[in-house]
């Protein structure tokens, strides 16, 4: 088991909505006093409101702080990698430091691969969902550095089954997941004792999953309608609460995929 209760800086990226939203409501509550949680997304007031959720909860133990970034973006990349760890002036007062990367887009699902000509469109893509997830986590080892005698770490980044299923018009999001999850198994080759947490949410109910419905292709969107009539199709908060316990156990092997149905007991292929 993992001792989660104590001083604690954190971060949570799309903390706004849907499944960031309740990663960061569920997590604050298990932190310890005078922890620092820094939430993530582009929407100032969702994150306001995701903030005073927290609040409620924690009854003034757990500072909270809303820094709105647009995330596709470069120069509020830079400015938000310095403004998540600028009140951080002793790291020895923290026993802990988390990382949820869990912003994500799509891409256009509207489109098949060989129609995704815009650039520029795509350079924006791959900077919210593989490059600015990278350099948000050299930020975190730059801060709270590195080797077995630094802080205690912990990363963890949200995948899919996209990572190793391909789906059609779901081009540039398997890509990015299947990216994402090798870049941080290299790291958790190089950087052993920080615990590095690959997290499959599993069918959420959230925006993003309706989007698909937009798809072109009839059959993903018959297999997304199929999906969203399951028993198996979760709610926000219980796939975050799934990852608050995996996290809590500490039982998974560094950069392997933790599924949250298996999380939760739930038999599903």
């Amino acid at each position: 088991m993992a001792d989660l209760k104590v001083t604690t800086f954190c971060v949570v990226t799309g903390a706004s909505r849907g499944i960031g939203k309740e990663i960061a409501i569920q997590l604050a509550q298990k932190l310890g006093p005078n922890s620092s949680v820094q939430l993530v997304a582009r929407n100032q007031q969702a994150l306001e409101d995701t903030a005073d959720k927290i609040r409620e909860r924690v009854d003034g133990s757990v500072q909270v702080r809303c820094v709105a970034a647009d995330l596709s973006n470069v120069e509020s990349v830079t400015n938000a990698n310095q403004e998540i760890f600028d009140n951080v002036k002793d790291i020895s007062t923290f026993s802990h430091a988390i990382l949820v990367h869990n912003a994500a887009s799509l891409g256009d699902t509207s489109k098949y691969a060989r129609e995704l000509d815009d650039v520029d469109s795509l350079q924006k893509f791959c900077l919210l969902n593989m490059s600015g997830p990278i350099s948000l986590t050299s930020a975190f080892f730059k801060v709270f550095g590195h080797g077995k005698d630094s802080l205690r770490k912990t990363v963890v980044q949200l995948t899919s089954d996209n990572g190793t299923t391909p789906y059609k018009t779901m081009h540039v999001y398997c890509m990015a997941k299947a990216g994402r999850d090798m870049f941080f198994r290299v790291m958790a080759l190089e950087e052993p004792e920080v615990r590095i947490l690959s997290y499959d949410p599993g069918a959420v109910d959230t925006d993003m999953f309706k989007q698909t419905l937009s798809s072109p292709d009839k059959d993903l969107v018959s297999t997304v309608g199929d999906i969203s009539k399951q028993t198996y199709f979760l709610k926000p908060e219980q796939s975050a609460g799934a990852l608050v316990k995996a996290l809590e156990e500490d039982k998974y092997e560094n950069a392997t995929v933790v599924r949250a149905y298996d999380e939760l007991g739930m038999k599903v292929d």
